[in-house]
């Protein structure tokens, strides 16, 4: 069943995101320096995700990705963000009435505000009162678009990373 599933996830995929997954899969062959792969987390995920003590806590949770994720299944969580997204981490755009657009994840909801947050841990919270329209954009808070700054060597340091990540401290070897 995981293979059918699997196989009509990727049939849905655009062009190209399916081109972009074809070129990663190399990441998947090469063993990835998990100490580089913290640097590439700290550059280019640290914005919106808290592991190892680095970062913050705007998208999920990654903590446990070394145990409940594959390299395979987290390449794709990160090359196609969209593909799976969990209802607390859809993006919102919020047009006021004065014109100014904003975006994030809605994190707080009262009868009089409402808050958004965003990358690098940024919140906004607005009135009610000035709010022309809220609507889902249907994406997920995390943007497409990763490999134009992590190169396939890069992305393999970074599963290396996030699937290591508990060891580097030498504790216990690296696996």
């Amino acid at each position: 069943m995981r293979v059918k599933a699997k196989k009509l996830l990727q049939e849905s995929l655009p062009a190209e995101r399916k081109k972009v997954l074809e070129q990663y899969q190399a990441a998947l062959k090469v063993k990835g320096d998990p100490k580089k792969g913290q640097e590439v987390f700290r550059k280019n995920c640290a914005t919106c995700h808290r592991l190892s003590g680095i970062g913050v806590d705007v998208g999920p949770s990654i903590a446990d990705t070394e145990r409940t994720r594959t390299a395979d299944a987290l390449l794709v969580d990160i090359l196609n963000p969209n593909a799976a997204i969990d209802a607390n981490y859809i993006n919102y755009q919020v047009t006021l009435k004065n014109g100014k657009v904003l975006t994030g994840l809605i994190t707080a909801e009262t009868a009089a505000s409402l808050t958004l947050k965003r990358a690098e841990n940024q919140t906004d919270t607005v009135l009610r009162q000035d709010v022309e329209e809220v609507r889902s954009t249907g994406t997920s808070l995390m943007p497409e678009g990763l490999e134009k700054t992590v190169s396939v060597e890069e992305m393999a340091d970074l599963l290396g990373f996030l699937k290591n990540w508990r060891y580097l401290d030498g504790s216990v070897p690296v696996k």
